[in-house]
């Protein structure tokens, strides 16, 4: 891990409900070099956005916590900075980009006010200049300065997501969180989205995390990529590993389920069973009640092995050369519609 810009080690972090502890995030590891960008992909509630709030360090002060693990930017720890310090970080070395751009805005201010407060929090200048700068980065990112004094009510779905893109870059942080920044948008916004986000990170060397359920997103938009699973990374390596040789049950699985153009079949592969309760998660490895090639053994413990330096995952199986276990027929395994 060493001289990355972010480093991840050993995080797990719970939440507490109904006096019942959710394991969301479990002994998760991973770093980012400036000007990479990372996907995290994984069904929902395997714990990608927790682990992005846990960087911010904006996890809800009652009922969540980490309870082990570091996080480290530029070689400093986030988890043993005070609040008041972090304050200075947040925005100006990492920001976010919230999933839901319709409660990341507040409706009682104008567009342009919201990233006028980012730039006068974190920058020492006039307010004319910084008037000047929020209305620059509302033209960076594809709106005319003119609607500055306009309300979020006043925008469509995929310019609300533009002004949180320039809410989130207006201090040019170090580091970029996005969370599912696409998920509510068309096809033509979503690719608009993501040319802004992948020009942008060009123009400041930004490093960026994706969360996202799109494999074809992480296709177009990711160097490296992490596969979650139930809190736990089951597979990580860069783009050309996962897409070339996806090795985990559960990635073959992800993968299964994709229409194919040229394979002609007549209908797609799904994973069986829903993941597990994050209160009572199963011995061993997390995905064995829904993989097609369980075994007994499978409930111990699993070790992680590595198929190269970029590329490894975390199962008792070895894969065949071509890719597949030894088991396997077909992958994603069953063949439930």
């Amino acid at each position: 891990m060493g001289n990355q810009f972010l480093e991840v080690k050993d995080l797990e972090v719970v939440y507490t409900q109904n006096k019942k502890m959710v394991h969301a995030v479990n002994g998760v590891s991973f770093s980012l070099g400036k000007g990479k960008t990372l996907g995290i992909v994984g069904e929902t509630g395997a714990g990608k956005t927790t682990i992005s709030k846990a960087i911010m360090r904006i996890l809800p002060d009652v009922g969540a916590r980490i309870t082990n693990g570091e996080i480290y930017l530029n070689g400093e720890s986030v988890l043993d900075k005070s609040e008041e310090e972090m304050l200075d970080v947040r925005g100006k070395v990492v920001s976010m980009i919230f999933q839901d751009p319709m409660t990341a805005l507040n409706p009682l201010m104008t567009v342009g006010d919201q990233i006028l407060e980012v730039i006068e929090l974190h920058n020492d200048c006039d307010k004319k200049e910084a008037v000047k700068l929020a209305g620059d980065m509302l033209e960076m990112v594809g709106i005319p300065r003119v609607r500055y004094k306009e309300y979020p009510h006043q925008f469509s779905g995929g310019m609300k997501q533009r002004v949180v893109i320039a809410m989130a870059l207006a201090c040019n942080p170090e580091l970029l969180l996005a969370d599912e920044p696409t998920t509510a948008l068309d096809v033509t916004v979503q690719a608009q989205v993501l040319g802004l986000i992948r020009d942008l990170r060009e123009k400041y060397d930004t490093a960026l995390i994706l969360i996202t359920h799109d494999l074809g997103v992480v296709a177009q938009t990711c160097d490296e990529v992490a596969v979650i699973y139930a809190g736990q990374i089951v597979e990580y390596g860069t783009k050309e590993d996962l897409f070339d040789h996806p090795t985990h049950p559960y990635t073959l699985g992800l993968f299964g389920s994709l229409p194919g153009m040229a394979e002609g079949e007549k209908r797609l592969h799904s994973i069986v069973g829903l993941p597990p309760d994050p209160t009572n998660l199963p011995e061993g490895c997390k995905f064995w009640p829904r993989c097609p090639h369980m075994t007994e053994a499978c409930k111990g413990e699993i070790p992680v092995k590595h198929l190269s330096e970029t590329h490894y995952y975390r199962c008792l199986k070895d894969r065949n050369p071509d890719g597949t276990f030894e088991d396997q027929t077909k992958p994603g395994g069953n063949e439930n519609g």
